[in-house]
């Protein structure tokens, strides 16, 4: 419960002397624990690395290989339905690049399918897997929050009044069906998503 630590892994960052004290900081920014397995996570960093370990971090494996080079990886949700498929969102606007960055793996991050095609904008801060139907997938961006209903295949603009705004975080509540989003600057909003299922 935090009155012990013990460390997990090495630096997974690139370490690079150079960039210290810079954006990015070289630092984890993004951890994911398997639902499924006991001590499957992943690991995201903010100068663009990404690394998975089966074992609670004995071994640790990179799955950078076909990602969006040096791009923070600001996100990664593994899948509630399907062992080893996870979902990750990676971030360019610190180099300029206003791209929307959306990857799905099906095999632990060994590849890498682009699934950002349709989201309007980028970047993305964040990914959600809606908790009762996998083909359900929020994401934050700094414009908002875009859904897919059919897996990724195409996006809309979740509304419900919500604004034109950064969002830093959402979170589907698994027992009321609600998406709780977090705003910078526009405070937090409930929206009730039963409809999308």
């Amino acid at each position: 419960r935090g009155d012990r630590w013990q460390r997990i892994s090495p630096d997974l960052s690139y370490n690079d002397a150079d960039k210290l004290g810079d954006i990015p900081y070289q630092t984890i920014f993004a951890i994911a624990e398997s639902p499924q397995h006991f001590g499957s996570l992943y690991v995201g960093t903010d100068d663009g690395r990404a690394h998975y370990t089966n074992d609670g971090g004995i071994q640790w494996v990179e799955i950078t290989n076909g990602l969006a080079p040096n791009r923070w990886v600001s996100r990664i949700e593994a899948s509630r339905f399907a062992s080893g498929t996870i979902y990750l969102a990676q971030n360019g606007k610190r180099n300029d690049d206003f791209a929307a960055y959306l990857w799905r793996s099906p095999d632990h991050g060994a590849t890498w399918s682009d699934n950002a095609d349709g989201i309007p904008c980028g970047p993305i801060n964040v990914v959600r897997e809606d908790p009762k139907n996998a083909g359900i997938l929020y994401v934050g961006t700094d414009l908002g929050v875009y859904v897919s209903t059919d897996a990724a295949k195409s996006w809309n603009v979740l509304g419900g009044g919500l604004p034109t705004v950064h969002v830093h975080d959402l979170i589907i509540h698994p027992e009321a069906d609600v998406a709780v989003i977090a705003t910078h600057g526009r405070g937090m909003y409930a929206l009730d998503i039963q409809a999308l299922r």
